[in-house]
């Protein structure tokens, strides 16, 4: 069977392989024409069940298409004036950029009168508490803050509920609706388990010797999450791959991770395909197998990663996708939630993505996701937009 036709009969059999992917009105609902309402001498013969490979590459061929709109749920009514908001950011290049996002947002809102302030660590516990205790003494309207337990900050997360303070986070592996202290989670452990699951199908599409390594970093929760994914996906539509889980720690990367890569190609050289839980993983990596002269033996891909990555991709230098996060309008989406919550308390959210191991919270935050290749990289230096001019969506929908 053709991957068009599976796409085709995932479509009509309901399965929503991305919701955000798709027509130009991101609120229009597309509804498949019934072939029993045509006129036929005798029934149409159902369509053979897709096998879980089958999804697979159909779910690799709609990730690889570039998205055209967002759906962010319902419009906020208003937006409020004079609110601050305080961003606590982790140690990682990511939240830096999300930073960026929030900050470029806040600045659209200035005629409001909003204003931002904002605090860092080094994501371990003292430090995280640390941000937290300075965040309760700026006395903002909204706190923003990514990746950690919530054990780190519970006490935090007591005072603030008390306060009245709505907390927003994303990459932390509960609900996108946590509750207890934290209002929303951006990017909850469902949408992780997710791109796992899609790394995995991109793996599987791209290794002719279905010889593969994912290499893991499960110091942060999210990620070990994303590798849970991987795992339950690699093992059910190909059982008969050798798949070898190579766990590191954050010192590893770009001292020795570069190295583990190397020994272990040059221990198997049919490995031809290497997973990456997260994109700054990668940072010397495929120098280093091109130094060894291994640099196209195996293909890659990652998530959440950036420029560094799209020019490790545009050079034909180890990796080839790159399961891309906006992490700018994922800066925009929050103070997009944030203006929701002062007005009425709810969380707006999108249709999402259904049918993948029975996870309800997949996509309901209403970013884009795509699989990055070669073709759809314009700019290696840029970040991803997701969806170009989409902070003048965010404007018009703000009423600005």
């Amino acid at each position: 069977m053709k991957r068009k036709r599976i796409a085709a009969f995932i479509a009509v059999a309901g399965l929503v392989i991305l919701a955000a992917c798709g027509g130009d009105d991101a609120t229009e609902d597309t509804v498949a024409e019934d072939p029993a309402t045509e006129t036929t001498e005798a029934p149409a013969e159902a369509p053979a069940e897709a096998s879980p490979a089958d999804v697979a590459l159909a779910r690799v061929d709609a990730l690889l298409q570039n998205v055209t709109s967002l759906d962010l749920g319902a419009e906020p009514a208003s937006v409020p004036e004079g609110k601050t908001v305080f961003y606590i950011a982790c140690s990682v290049p990511v939240c830096a950029e999300i930073q960026t996002g929030v900050e470029e947002a806040v600045a659209a809102l200035a005629a409001k009168g909003w204003t931002i302030k904002s605090t860092s660590h080094q994501d371990s516990p003292d430090t995280v508490a640390a941000a937290f205790d300075a965040a309760i003494a700026a006395k903002p309207d909204v706190i923003m803050t990514s990746g950690n337990p919530r054990d780190w900050f519970k006490s935090q997360l007591d005072t603030l509920k008390g306060l009245g303070i709505p907390v927003i986070s994303w990459s932390i592996p509960e609900p996108f609706e946590p509750g207890d202290g934290i209002n929303v989670n951006i990017l909850s452990g469902d949408d992780y388990f997710y791109y796992g699951v899609a790394m995995a199908d991109y793996a599987f599409a791209n290794s002719p010797n279905k010889n593969i390594v994912f290499v893991g970093l499960p110091v942060f929760p999210v990620l070990a999450t994303v590798q849970e994914g991987f795992k339950t996906e690699i093992e059910t539509i190909c059982p008969d791959c050798t798949v070898k889980f190579q766990e590191v720690g954050l010192g590893d990367l770009g001292t020795n991770l570069p190295g583990i890569m190397v020994s272990a190609l040059q221990a198997d050289p049919s490995i031809d395909f290497v997973a990456y839980a997260f994109g700054g993983m990668m940072f010397g990596v495929p120098e280093a197998l091109d130094a060894a002269g291994l640099v196209n033996q195996a293909k890659a891909v990652s998530q959440a990663g950036g420029p560094m990555n799209f020019g490790f991709i545009a050079n034909g230098k180890h990796q080839t996708g790159e399961l891309a996060l906006a992490s700018g309008l994922l800066g925009w989406r929050a103070v997009d939630i944030a203006i929701t919550i002062f007005n009425d308390g709810s969380i707006p959210k999108s249709a999402g993505v259904q049918g993948v191991y029975g996870k309800t919270d997949i996509g309901l935050n209403g970013l884009p996701l795509q699989i990055l290749t070669k073709d759809t990289i314009t700019d290696p230096a840029a970040l991803w937009s997701g969806v170009s001019g989409y902070q003048d969506l965010f404007k018009k929908r703000w009423k600005l």
